[in-house]
């Protein structure tokens, strides 16, 4: 077995195509030219892996590169998501709670039932009047606040009235949509993110240039301007926020910046490319993945682990998991750490959520509000404009710098100029000592199989030949029957030629 590996590692040696590698196996050369060759061989080897390593870390590293694209002369910009999240309801507590306890409840009951209606993390009347004393009150709500909320939030027509788009007039909830979220139900146009899908046409370009939505709202609440992915939630930038209180005027001015993405953007890996497409949503909780929709993830789990429940407003969540009075209490007494998100490194409360931004994400920036008060309105309503400010001159774009393609090439050129290889190089060196080596193994016990049955054979032969040596000498050439025996014949002329060969 050790002169099979050793021929076949010198026939290796001396017919591979690694460059230099024949040289150092020809035991005809002088040992200082084969040494020569070590170190020469040696050299273009290290240089190989260190380009090849380099080429690898940036694949992995930095394969993306953002620039800004200013050809708009065909681009098309669509209006912002607007959100409209129900705030405050004084007169629908008051009647509910009539409904409920009779007239002559107390009003520390009303209280309760707002922090339940209206939560966002916090509810200090609930816990004070219900929780946190000796003797609470028999009627306080002490489990199923999903029924006491929807007893109290508003739908659709009764807060969004009177809308358009550019004059034009559209039927307010065809368009805003049921979307709920961890503040509420909220109705929203222009998002991807409902569960029904019916989207009103509002795209901006320089055919149309103006983009200017109007509505008018019939109960205090909160407005959020969103790229078309994203949620409202109590972890919002309060950039895009805006408190809608009644009999006033409001007008927002947005600007709007998209991010494009280079095709091969979808071959890299979500570490590759910091950020998750849409369709990238394994266990999420709405339709297509978002940043926001992420954070509401990561503290639906963090509510689960810090409580073992969830509040009445987080969606997908079993009737079981729902807080009673006590988890109520905790969410309470953890607020900071649950509405909160932050860094890492960072020591303050909160969550830290490995939540990457989407790589189809609207930035939508508020450039100015605008807010009057209106006399004519007598508190019974607000009218509410956005508009777009200017058609975007330019866009990010994310591109790929170093693709899968881009890597074959800089690694099959590195070894190509370094070592002289080529794949069939590769190949070859893996059957040489695979294929090649086995081969060899059942090729030699296959011939020292032969030589036995050869060994075997002739040694019958021999037997055979002394035999007839033997009856030659004690019979004679003739038998009884004076006919000549051929068979001592064959052995007396094989007897001669035995006789020459040792003579």
């Amino acid at each position: 077995m050790s002169y099979t590996c050793k021929a076949l590692i010198k026939d290796y040696c001396a017919n591979c195509t690694f460059a230099g590698i024949r040289f150092i196996a020809d035991d005809t050369k002088h040992w200082t030219e084969r040494c020569i060759w070590v170190v020469f061989v040696f050299l273009g080897w290290y240089g190989s892996a260190v380009l090849i390593i380099a080429a690898w870390n940036d694949f992995v590293l930095n394969p993306i590169s953002f620039g800004l694209d200013t050809v708009y002369t065909d681009w098309n910009t669509k209006m912002p998501a607007v959100a409209i999240c129900e705030f405050s309801n004084d007169e629908r507590i008051y009647e509910v709670a009539d409904k409920i306890w009779s007239t002559d409840h107390l009003l520390d009951l009303e209280d309760a039932l707002r922090d339940i209606a209206y939560f966002r993390g916090y509810c200090f009347n609930l816990v004070d009047f219900c929780y946190n004393t000796k003797k609470p009150e028999p009627k306080c709500p002490m489990s199923n606040y999903s029924y006491y909320a929807n007893l109290v939030r508003s739908d659709c027509h009764r807060i969004i009235q009177n809308c358009s788009y550019n004059n034009v007039p559209f039927d307010c909830c065809e368009y805003f949509l049921l979307m709920p979220t961890d503040i509420g139900t909220c109705y929203v146009v222009n998002s991807i993110q409902t569960e029904k899908s019916n989207s009103y046409p509002m795209i901006c370009n320089n055919t149309v240039k103006r983009g200017s939505i109007k509505f008018d709202v019939l109960l205090t609440s909160m407005l959020y301007t969103l790229g078309e992915d994203e949620i409202p939630s109590v972890t919002s930038l309060r950039a895009t926020t805006l408190k809608i209180q009644l009999g006033r005027k409001y007008r927002r001015l947005v600007a709007v910046n998209n991010i494009q993405n280079d095709p091969l953007v979808a071959d890299t890996t979500t570490q590759q490319r910091a950020c998750r497409f849409y369709s990238e949503n394994e266990g999420g909780m709405y339709p297509h993945y978002s940043y926001s929709a992420c954070i509401t993830q990561c503290r639906k789990q963090a509510q689960l682990k810090l409580c073992g429940c969830h509040d009445h407003f987080i969606i997908a969540t079993s009737e079981a998991h729902y807080c009673n009075i006590s988890g109520m209490a905790c969410l309470h007494a953890h607020v900071d750490s649950l509405i909160n998100i932050k860094p890492p490194w960072s020591k303050r409360p909160g969550q830290v959520c490995q939540c990457l931004p989407s790589c189809d994400e609207t930035e939508v920036t508020v450039i100015k509000d605008r807010s009057v008060s209106e006399r004519l309105f007598k508190k019974k309503k607000s009218e509410v404009e956005i508009v777009l400010a200017h058609i975007p001159a330019e866009r990010f774009k994310r591109n790929v710098v170093r693709s899968r393609l881009d890597l074959v090439v800089s690694v099959g050129g590195t070894t190509g100029l370094f070592v002289g290889a080529s794949l069939i190089s590769f190949i070859e060196l893996i059957f040489y000592f695979t294929v090649r080596f086995i081969s060899n193994i059942l090729m030699d016990k296959r011939n020292q199989k032969r030589n036995v049955v050869l060994s075997i054979q002739g040694r019958k032969k021999y037997k055979r030949i002394n035999l007839g040596i033997e009856q030659k000498q004690t019979q004679g050439p003739y038998v009884n029957s004076g006919v000549l025996n051929s068979t001592l014949i064959v052995y007396d002329s094989i007897y001669e030629k035995i006789n020459k060969r040792h003579h």
